[in-house]
């Protein structure tokens, strides 16, 4: 697989932007959290490490569809002009195989996270990505869906 070079909000969040907000949903009822994570050098997916205890990883074993909220903001009345956001949507699983280069893109990011992913509960989450959605200046929306992005 060739490696694409979206828009540059898109590529200029994801890779300078350690966190994001993760949307899912159980019974009926959201629910978000703020995780670490990593995007893998095509833009399909998002990598983020979790333990299986957590509330978030139950709602993703019931209900697979997830949206990421990554943002540039600087809770500063500048946003109005300057704030970028982009929701990535998609569906989320335990990632099973090449966990080990997932793990090592998200240490070359976060290297403090080393001792939680080493930890026999925590798995690595992996956002497969059909659409992100910009929005820059609060007004300007941009679609951008996976298969736009393939040669």
């Amino acid at each position: 697989m060739t490696q694409q070079n979206p828009s540059d909000p898109l590529s200029n969040l994801l890779t300078s932007q350690h966190f994001a907000v993760i949307a899912t949903e159980s019974k009926k009822q959201p629910y978000t959290n703020l995780v670490s994570f990593v995007c893998s050098s095509d833009f399909h997916h998002l990598f983020f490490p979790t333990k299986k205890e957590t509330q978030k990883f139950l709602n993703i074993s019931e209900n697979s569809h997830v949206a990421v909220l990554i943002d540039n903001r600087e809770n500063a009345p500048s946003d109005l002009s300057k704030a970028i956001t982009i929701t990535a949507i998609g569906n989320a699983q335990v990632l099973k195989q090449d966990r080990d280069a997932a793990v090592r893109l998200l240490l070359q990011k976060h290297p403090d996270l080393s001792t939680f992913v080493s930890d026999p509960s925590c798995v690595i989450i992996d956002v497969t990505v059909h659409t992100y959605q910009i929005v820059q200046k609060f007004e300007h929306i941009q679609f951008i869906t996976m298969a736009d992005m393939r040669e």
